[in-house]
């Protein structure tokens, strides 16, 4: 989603806001009015640096390429792996081992 620089024009705040280019126009209020799109430059991302791959030594020339080697030899990059459910927290391993422990002892008692 693009990123929109907008300003007050009486008091001269600056803000940026995330919108869909289809809302580019709701903008938040300041000083009981609308503020307005400030027009910059974008921001453009530069390909990456070829690089030797520490998987097979071949040359990696751009970011597509990049992500068919990794996705080809079946790696992933740290911060990019697919989330997974919460484990339980240690609130309820507490409680599971607390009702296992009573129901142990109250086994034993009827022995």
């Amino acid at each position: 989603m693009p990123i929109y620089q907008t300003k007050c024009l009486k008091c001269g705040a600056e803000t940026e806001i995330y919108r869909s280019v289809a809302n580019r126009e709701d903008t938040d209020i300041c000083c009981g009015d609308k503020m307005s799109l400030v027009i910059t430059a974008p921001m453009v991302m530069s390909d990456i640096q070829p690089y030797r791959s520490m998987i097979d030594g071949s040359l990696i020339t751009s970011r597509s390429q990049h992500r068919a080697h990794l996705k080809a030899n079946g790696c992933v990059e740290v911060g990019n792996e697919p989330m997974t459910s919460k484990k339980s927290s240690w609130v309820d391993d507490k409680r599971q081992k607390e009702s296992l422990r009573s129901e142990i002892a109250a086994r034993l008692d009827t022995i």
